[in-house]
């Protein structure tokens, strides 16, 4: 048959225009909410800034930079970055080869774009990096910046110009998450169309999380290297490791894995557990086999080298491994690690053995920079007693070892023991707060917020108390530590906010995000797509101040996992699908002031999905709610809402409260809530 001329033609593109309006229509509202980047070769977004004599032509991203001697210009990626730099040089001056033409610096703040870089290493000066000078030959150059020069996070870049020299081409080689194929491509996902802010707050969770995830040795060379810097020693055992921060320490930290692994399983599915148990294995690797004692910190640190320890991070570091442990239901983990895992729980055992009350007297007073600390102190205490609980009932329902059983009561009972001491040393009930410890009157923000995300409380009245009162320490910017003065964490507020959901308070768990993280995203401080380290109480980057940091805003991180709370929050508690044991789920929304809520994650479990709204109100001061919820077969869990509610029918069913297998999608239909 006689082909119609250009008929091949439009059916060409005919099916591209139909690919096209399928991709347009399979769109999901979430995925502009996205900060990573679609390709790891990601060029610049804009100009920040420039200093004459600079000439400019051509388009973003693809700009002819002619500068002269003398001439600075500064490029804004719009997103954190990192990785290294490439470019095109053209040099048209004979020189020396030890006589540089340009400079390289690097900045995640618009507050420290300037010709010397962010520090990496704390210094009153501010100027411990300084700027990558770059030496080439007379004629045009494609320049890499050495491996070891690795840059683990910034948004800008500055171009400083020693001689006539013009550039083109410049991208950044993006190094983090080294395996994940596609940046963009989650494993998880969080949407409201009624708070564009906490959307934002997940993403900007989620990203921060994959920036922090490194190649092996990218870790910070020690002693650090000044001028300048060097990021190419070992951070730990795989190919993919969660770190504190993209820019610094870029180490394994327990206290971080124990908000940036829940993260990294939410947000980023299988490539965060990847990452995430390669964190783990390095705290195994290097666990005491004596003592049972896990490290402080990864071997790319300070704290490492020196040999300090830590209570509390040994702690973390138990809570982390249960956390992954049922993430991921893999029973061969479990196995291979329980003689360490028990170790570690025998070195709390130790502790708590060792006085009248049961508790822990913290002799290793290091933590997440907080001061005071010491005695029966409420923080690791809390700490203790969750890991206790939390891997007594590990035990119990992965095993059916008899004698695996009888630790998991043994480790029951000293919790149970912990909590009522707990309650009597340390509350306060004039404070309606937990003290520091048995020696002091202050009342941290640290151990009342452990306490209240991890049940220490003993009625529902003290829990509703605790959680009014740790709104005593909030101020327009978010809550200021009494453990560190003049000091705002996020990552010490991200525990609150997740507490606060725990206690059944929403409305405040909210209210708290959208005050600190509103901040941390739109602050002109900032990254705008990553969430800093730490604050001061006045919104600067002086986070820290004299304790350690040395009064060096440029050294603090604008891209640290433990800052990540309410990501976590978000899918676990106001989506309400969360992973709560061994092989087991709880559906608990806490809707707050939404409307409708889609959220999920996979695993090795399998896929969790759920979408929810909340049904117009019915006349009488009632309301309505319907959910659909995904969970995977071999798993099973618990329906829960957080109202009363005149019917609960799954699945057109009445519901009673009994235990609901998972697989495929249940729905689950409420009337008359209140």
């Amino acid at each position: 048959m006689k082909q119609f001329k250009g008929s091949a033609h439009f059916a060409s593109q005919f099916l591209s225009f139909l690919v096209f309006v399928t991709t347009i229509v399979s769109a999901n509202p979430w995925d502009s909410y996205i900060y990573s980047p679609a390709s790891r070769n990601v060029k610049p977004a804009a100009i920040h800034s420039l200093q004459s004599p600079v000439i400019v032509t051509g388009k973003t991203g693809d700009q002819g930079i002619a500068l002269a001697a003398g001439g600075r210009i500064s490029l804004d990626f719009g997103v954190e970055v990192g990785g290294w730099i490439t470019l095109n040089a053209d040099v048209s001056v004979n020189t020396n080869n030890s006589t540089p033409q340009f400079a390289l610096a690097f900045a995640e703040s618009p507050a420290y774009v300037r010709t010397i870089s962010d520090d990496t290493g704390s210094t009153p000066t501010q100027d411990w990096d300084q700027a990558l000078n770059v030496s080439l030959p007379r004629g045009s150059t494609l320049y890499r910046t050495p491996v070891e020069r690795f840059r683990g996070g910034f948004r800008f870049l500055t171009i400083t110009a020693y001689q006539d020299v013009t550039i083109s081409n410049v991208t950044c080689e993006i190094g983090f998450a080294p395996e994940t194929e596609h940046l963009r491509d989650y494993g998880g996902h969080f949407y409201t169309p009624d708070d564009d802010l906490l959307v934002r707050t997940w993403y900007a969770g989620a990203y921060t999380i994959q920036t922090n995830i490194g190649p092996p040795n990218t870790g910070r060379f020690l002693p650090q290297v000044r001028p300048g810097w060097a990021y190419n020693a070992t951070l730990g055992i795989g190919n993919a490791i969660l770190l504190d921060g993209a820019k610094r320490d870029r180490a394994v930290w327990p206290g971080d894995l124990g908000l940036q692994g829940i993260t990294a399983f939410l947000s980023l599915g299988v490539d965060g557990l990847s990452a995430y148990r390669n964190a783990l294995e390095t705290l195994f690797y290097y666990q005491n086999a004596t003592t049972g004692r896990f490290p402080f910190a990864g071997p790319a640190t300070g704290s490492f080298r020196n040999g300090a320890q830590s209570d509390t991070y040994h702690a973390w570091s138990l809570i982390a491994i249960y956390n992954y442990a049922i993430f991921t239901g893999d029973g061969d983990f479990i196995a291979h690690h329980w003689t360490n895992i028990t170790k570690g729980v025998d070195f709390i055992l130790t502790a708590l053995n060792d006085n009248e009350y049961g508790l822990h007297n913290q002799t290793r007073p290091n933590d997440w920079a907080r001061q005071g600390g010491g005695g029966y102190n409420s923080a690791l205490n809390a700490l203790d007693y969750h890991a206790l609980f939390s891997l007594s009932s590990l035990a119990t329902s992965w095993t059916n070892d008899t004698a695996i059983h009888s630790q998991a009561t043994n480790w029951s009972t000293a919790a149970s023991r912990l909590k009522a001491s707990y309650n009597t040393l340390l509350w306060s009930p004039s404070l309606n707060l937990y003290h520091d410890n048995q020696t002091t009157t202050l009342a941290p923000q640290d151990g009342n917020a452990l306490a209240l995300l991890y049940n220490l409380t003993t009625s529902p009245t003290q829990t509703s108390s605790l959680s009014a009162s740790l709104t005593r320490f909030w101020t327009p910017l978010g809550p200021v530590t009494p453990e560190l003065p003049d000091t705002i964490s996020p990552f010490i507020s991200s525990i609150e906010v997740l507490a606060h959901f725990s206690a059944n308070q929403p409305l405040r768990a909210l209210n708290l995000t959208r005050t600190l993280w509103s901040y941390l995203l739109d602050s002109p401080l900032m990254t705008g797509s990553t969430l800093a380290e730490g604050l001061s109480a006045n919104g600067s980057l002086y986070y820290r101040g004299n304790a350690g940091y040395r009064n060096d805003a440029a050294y603090t991180s604008l891209s640290h996992g433990w800052s990540s709370g309410p990501t976590s929050a978000l899918s676990m508690y106001v989506a309400g699908l969360e992973v709560v044991g061994w092989r087991r789920w709880r559906f608990r929304p806490l809707v707050g002031d939404l409307k409708s809520v889609t959220s999920g994650f996979d695993g090795p479990l399998g896929r969790f999905g759920v979408e929810w709204r909340v049904v117009g109100g019915e006349g009488n001061g009632t309301w309505g709610f319907e959910a659909n919820v995904t969970t995977p077969v071999g798993t099973r869990g618990v329906v829960d809402l957080a109202w009363n509610c005149e019917s609960v029918l799954v699945d057109g069913r009445v519901f009673g409260g009994e235990e609901v297998a998972g697989g495929g999608v249940k729905e689950v239909r409420a009337g008359g809530c209140r």
